[in-house]
Parts: C-alpha cells; structure tokens; sequence
C-alpha cells in the first residue's frame, strides 16, 4: 500500500512539474502555440511525420542490434512494434522512462526465460543513445568552438560535455574490457556488494555487448541517425514557423544538447522540461530573445505522439493476446 501511494505521489508531482513547467512558458511569452499552425499543410505534416517514423525506426535498430549481441535473433518489425509501444507510454506514464519499462516487460513476454536481455538490452539502448547524444554534441561544439567560447553559459556546457564524454568512456571501456574480465577484477568488487548475485548477472550480460567493436560503431550510427532525423524535423519546423535565419548548423550544436535535458526522468516525454532547455540553448547560442527552441520542441513532441499513438495500437493487440493466452489455460 505505502509503495503504491509513493508511487502515485511521485507521477503526480511529475505532472505537476511539466504542467507548471508548460503554464510558465506560455504565460511568460516564452511559447506561442499559434505559431505552429504553419505546420498544419498535408506536406509538412508529412514530412513531419516520417521524420518521427525514422527517428523511432532507427533507435529500434539499434535496439536489434544489441540485442542480437546477446547470441538471439530479434525481428525488426517486433521490436519496432515494441518501440512505439514504448514511445506511447513516454506520453502515457510520467517519467522519461516509463516506456523502457514497458517495452522490456513485453519483449520478455515475447521472449520467455529472457529477462535478463531484455532489462540490460534497454538500459544499453537508452545509454548508447545517450553517449551518441554527446559525441554529436562535442563535435559539434569543437566545430563551432571560437564562437561557444564566446559565450560563458556554452562554454560551462562545453566542458559539462567534455566530462560526460569522458566519464561514459572510461565506464564503458570498463566494463568491455576483456583483460579486467578475465582477470574477474570488476567481479570481484561487485561480489563485496549487496546484490552481488544479480549484479553479476548484469554485468556478464553487459559486458557481452562490446564483444564486436563493428557492432558498436553500426549501434553508434544508428544512434546518430535517429537524432539525424529528429534534427532534420527541428529544422523544417523552425523554417516553416518564420525562423529561416537560422543556419542548419545550429540545430546539429543545440538540438543534443536539448535532448540531453528530455532524457532526464522528470516529466513524461520530457514535456516542460524539454520546452525550457530549448529555448534556453537556442537563445544562448542565438545571443538574442526568440521562441524558436520552445516553439520546434513542442511541435516534435506532438509529432512523436501522434505517430506513438500506434504503440497503443499494438499494445493493445499485445495485451489481448497475452489475455487470451490465459484463458486457455483454463
């Protein structure tokens, strides 16, 4: 009872903040709703809208591939039915993460006996598409480096990005190395701590995925595909709601960086928080007061849902299935 009471309490201060979060923009000037009604013609919606369809498509492809590093075989259109499914409960369950959750419970019901897979195949999807996020972002900004130095809050970013960079490195070398396993070094120290038995368990299934640096590198580019295509609608979004100034190039430097800032588990589907990283990173970067970041952000918000409510379609088809699978047991 208190567990689920906490629960509900922590998805409700989420709704909370996102919705405070999106009352503030709009109150503030900050976000103007009317201006994405020059989205709305069959072209761009289109556009739009297979964007959206590529950015999942891809990120599923990722997942496959590490999936398969787990010596199994996983179809394409399941995991990518798996995905939206997924991308629907972002929206549907507070939290950056509700949708991982989701995903692994019926990938393992899909996939009897593999638990294990599918909890460490969708932590690695989420942290491969984070460090991707990062290394875009810390081209990018060496790229553009004489004018981020130029501005105190980009640089402070910077060298943020130059730690997180770093740090996912040397954590991921770690763990795929192939000297400290056979030596059993991390095991060791894991064996020291509470849990050690399942932590074992994951780490053995984790380390399995760095076994083909060429498998790394296609889950990389995939990674950065799928942002590609996120990128890519940012920027039809902005021309079409009168920011055709703004170079491409911007979009590549901003766009992770605001990524980075959805990712984190503190409103569903990052809504509110993604708002705010936006507009703060394009007008940082911009060096002047315009609603372009809110404005594009929430358009590719609405575009993912939209193309997310297929999720609930197959969940659906899911969840009778998995009924109907109960029903003649008996």
């Amino acid at each position: 009872m208190i567990k689920h009471t906490k629960k509900f309490l922590t998805q409700s201060l989420k709704l909370i903040f996102s919705a405070s979060m999106i009352y503030w923009l709009i109150s503030s000037g900050k976000l103007n709703f009317s201006s994405l009604k020059q989205m709305l013609s069959p072209a761009n919606i289109s556009i739009a809208l297979i964007l959206v369809a590529l950015n999942i498509y891809f990120a599923s492809e990722r997942w496959r591939l590490l999936v398969n590093s787990q010596n199994m075989k996983a179809e394409s259109w399941l995991l990518m039915k798996l995905s939206l499914i997924g991308s629907f409960f972002n929206y549907a369950m507070p939290g950056g993460v509700g949708g991982d959750v989701i995903k692994a419970y019926y990938f393992t019901k899909q996939n009897s006996g593999k638990k294990v897979v599918a909890i460490t195949s969708v932590l690695m999807d989420r942290v491969m598409g984070l460090f991707s996020m990062i290394i875009m972002a810390l081209v990018v900004m060496i790229y553009d480096f004489q004018h981020i130095n130029q501005v105190p809050a980009l640089c402070t970013l910077f060298w943020l990005i130059v730690g997180l960079f770093s740090g996912f490195s040397i954590g991921l070398l770690l763990i795929f190395s192939q000297t400290l396993y056979k030596k059993q070094i991390l095991l060791k120290i894991i064996n020291k701590l509470p849990l050690s038995g399942k932590i074992t368990t994951a780490y053995e299934s984790i380390h399995l995925y760095g076994q083909s640096v060429t498998r790394l590198i296609c889950v990389v580019s995939l990674s950065l595909l799928s942002q590609v295509s996120a990128i890519l609608f940012l920027y039809l979004a902005g021309q079409v709601t009168g920011y055709s100034e703004v170079p491409l190039a911007t979009y590549f430097l901003v766009a992770p960086l605001g990524f980075m800032a959805t990712a984190i588990p503190i409103s569903p589907a990052g809504v509110g928080v993604g708002q705010a990283a936006f507009y703060f990173l394009f007008n940082s970067h911009l060096g002047k007061t315009t609603n372009l970041g809110s404005t594009i952000i929430t358009a590719f918000q609405v575009g993912t849902f939209i193309v997310s409510l297929l999720g609930a379609v197959f969940y659906l088809s899911f969840k009778e299935s998995a009924d109907l699978s109960k029903a003649e047991v008996f």
